[in-house]
């Protein structure tokens, strides 16, 4: 059956999790969501402009039906199978769904670059939670010196921490144990709790923080955490975008105004979600005061902050390499086919994720993607709508001048 603009997803989860199953084109873009009913739980894949659909409506099958309906390769096979034996809608979270991909990237992927690739990504997340560990670490010394007028201990940084764990000696590790202890005692005095308590938290909370990257103090930058680097990857993108916007030409000027709107929306929600993370973070000992809300709270930011990207990584590459590459792919025409590319698969934020009931701001979106194509060119064939054109012309001329007669006034 095909969805549209009638049927739009409410939340993340009605919309679904980015899987691309890279064996058949038409599954390069496909989501998968659950839906449970009286007859229990079934999975859903959404495959967007799949045959026999119009552009920007998408096609909802059966996720077992997925293999009767292309070749897969292992890679996707292996995919396909891991969801298949997830058991709710938590386990189809963006998060969780990039782990079975970089674990079947890691060893099906047909792809020999792509394998090294994951495999990087899997170490790179194993160090990168070990340092957003001792950022934690680094956080609750800052608040122990603070409390104790230690000025020394008020300055940690997560680098000082990690050169101190990191020296070859008996007395860097006596140090560093003594540090850990007398800041483990401080923070569950201020937390009213128990040491071994702050110990057991330290390692849920530190998996629940490690894709937005480590606690940064005032003075240092945070560079890691994968949901971050998406972040600022999508942020280079609106940069980007915004420099071919002045170039590019009138009949393509309305589709990329339209992708920025929906990348500010993108941008906004995940930016005020970092802002209240940071927050949150400014205080461990206070986290540890309110463990159950703390983690709530990791979790709800988790789940928004990672929906809110999903999707996105793929077009902001389809765009890069189409800049890149220009040269080679027609040059302007073939900038505008990765416009037409990324218009047709825009993540949009479900408009209940953005203002509850209040305003439906996806369906306005999805009117405005339907308005661009009766007025625009056919993206299917790139023919340019001559009518369109002249209609466009005249509006110019009308419009240049009016405004030299305003200057001349």
């Amino acid at each position: 059956m095909a969805a549209g603009s009638d049927t739009l997803p409410q939340t993340f989860e009605r919309r679904g999790t980015c899987v691309p199953l890279i064996s058949v084109p038409a599954f390069n873009h496909l989501r998968v969501r659950e839906y449970v009913s009286s007859r229990g739980r079934l999975l859903e894949a959404t495959i967007p402009n799949f045959s026999g659909t119009r552009r920007g409506e998408f096609a909802i099958v059966d996720w077992k039906q997925l293999p009767s309906m292309g070749t897969m390769s292992e890679r996707d096979e292996e995919v396909h199978a891991r969801i298949m034996e997830t058991r709710s809608a938590l386990d189809l979270d963006p998060v969780n769904i990039r782990a079975i991909l970089q674990q079947a990237d890691s060893a099906y992927n047909p792809d020999e670059e792509r394998r090294r690739e994951a495999r990087e990504q899997a170490q790179r997340d194993i160090e990168e939670r070990e340092i957003v560990r001792m950022s934690c670490i680094a956080q609750m010394t800052r608040e122990c010196g603070v409390a104790q007028g230690d000025t020394f201990m008020a300055r940690a940084s997560t680098q000082t921490l990690l050169n101190l764990m990191s020296g070859k000696s008996a007395i860097a590790d006596f140090r560093m144990e003594e540090l850990i202890s007398k800041v483990m005692s401080h923070t569950a005095l201020r937390a009213g709790c128990a040491v071994e308590d702050v110990r057991d938290w330290l390692e849920p909370l530190v998996g629940l923080i490690a894709p937005f990257g480590s606690v940064a103090s005032k003075t240092e930058k945070r560079t890691d955490g994968f949901l971050f680097r998406q972040h600022l990857r999508l942020l280079d993108f609106r940069g980007s975008l915004k420099l071919y916007a002045v170039e590019a030409r009138p009949e393509v000027s309305d589709s990329v105004d339209l992708i920025l709107r929906v990348l500010d929306q993108t941008i906004g929600f995940v930016s005020e979600r970092i802002v209240k993370l940071d927050s949150l973070l400014a205080s461990i000992a206070g986290m540890f005061q309110q463990v159950d809300n703390s983690v709530d709270q990791l979790q709800k930011l988790r789940r928004d902050v990672a929906y809110g990207l999903d999707g996105w990584d793929d077009l902001v590459s389809v765009w890069l390499d189409a800049s890149e590459n220009s040269h080679l792919i027609g040059g302007e025409k073939g900038l505008e086919r990765a416009i037409a590319h990324i218009l047709w698969h825009l993540p949009v934020i479900p408009y209940k994720e953005l203002h509850g009931d209040s305003f439906d701001t996806q369906s306005s979106v999805e009117r405005a993607r339907v308005k661009l194509v009766s007025q625009m060119h056919s993206w299917q064939t790139d023919e340019l709508d001559l009518e369109l054109k002249d209609r466009m012309d005249k509006a110019k001329s009308k419009k240049d001048d009016g405004r030299s007669r305003w200057e001349t006034s």
